[in-house]
């Protein structure tokens, strides 16, 4: 059972709760500062997932190709396009401007539900029963739900959806896949979602502005390219 996952999705649920239910009672330019500060935080769980990288030429080509896909495809469109339709059905309040509010929304959805942390546990749990790492990314995840829940509202619950598929996706994909995988291409797999979360951080921070989610397509070819670059 995927303890794990749905502890860390529970975590995301509840804290978007909070966040939406106290957000009357935080100012609004703390509300727009606080970002910036998690953006970074984010940055350093970007880096922490790194660290393992063994074979960094991979990850990077990953990365640079993923990244050309997701925009020759206009994920960030589609995905945007299919939220929106979404919202606009459900009875949910949307402050501001929307543009900028289907920005940050997106920058979420990318955060909760394909990070390096958060999609190297889903391998792990499914293929060790291991939860560990979910359980920490659920900590980490609850307050991060609070804050961006203050400044999304209860619109943010939605992404609670993506997320479980995601994660569960990766949870049944690790217990077929695992005989063919080797402790390179899970520390490469990690370590490009790690470059994700930074990059993700980075657009939360506002330091950079990159359609962070057309890096999605970056997670399905990294595995392939460290495994035929071990095999040459």
């Amino acid at each position: 059972m995927p303890i794990g996952i749905l502890t860390d999705v529970g975590a995301v649920l509840i804290g978007t709760i909070i966040g939406a239910s106290v957000k009357k009672f935080i100012p609004k330019y703390l509300l727009g500062e606080l970002p910036k500060v998690f953006g970074v935080c984010s940055v350093c769980i970007g880096i922490m997932s790194l660290i393992g990288v063994q074979t960094m030429s991979m990850v990077i080509m990953a990365v640079i190709c993923g990244f050309v896909i997701g925009e020759l495809l206009h994920i960030n469109i589609h995905v945007s396009k299919a939220f929106s339709a979404i919202l606009k059905k459900l009875p949910f309040h949307i402050e501001g401007n929307y543009n900028d509010y289907m920005e940050l929304y997106l920058l979420v959805v990318l955060m909760f539900s394909m990070s390096g942390m958060g999609l190297f546990g889903a391998l792990s749990e499914g293929m060790t029963g291991d939860s560990s790492v979910l359980m920490s990314k659920a900590v980490l995840d609850f307050f991060s739900a609070v804050l961006f829940g203050a400044a999304l509202g209860y619109a943010q619950s939605l992404i609670c959806v993506p997320q479980f598929v995601i994660l569960m996706g990766c949870f049944f994909l690790a217990q077929i896949i695992s005989p063919y995988l080797t402790d390179i291409m899970i520390a490469d797999f990690k370590a490009c979602g790690g470059v994700l979360t930074i990059i993700t951080g980075l657009n939360v921070a506002k330091i950079i502005k990159l359609n962070a989610i057309n890096l999605v397509p970056a997670l399905i070819i990294v595995m392939p390219l460290v495994g035929l670059y071990c095999m040459i």
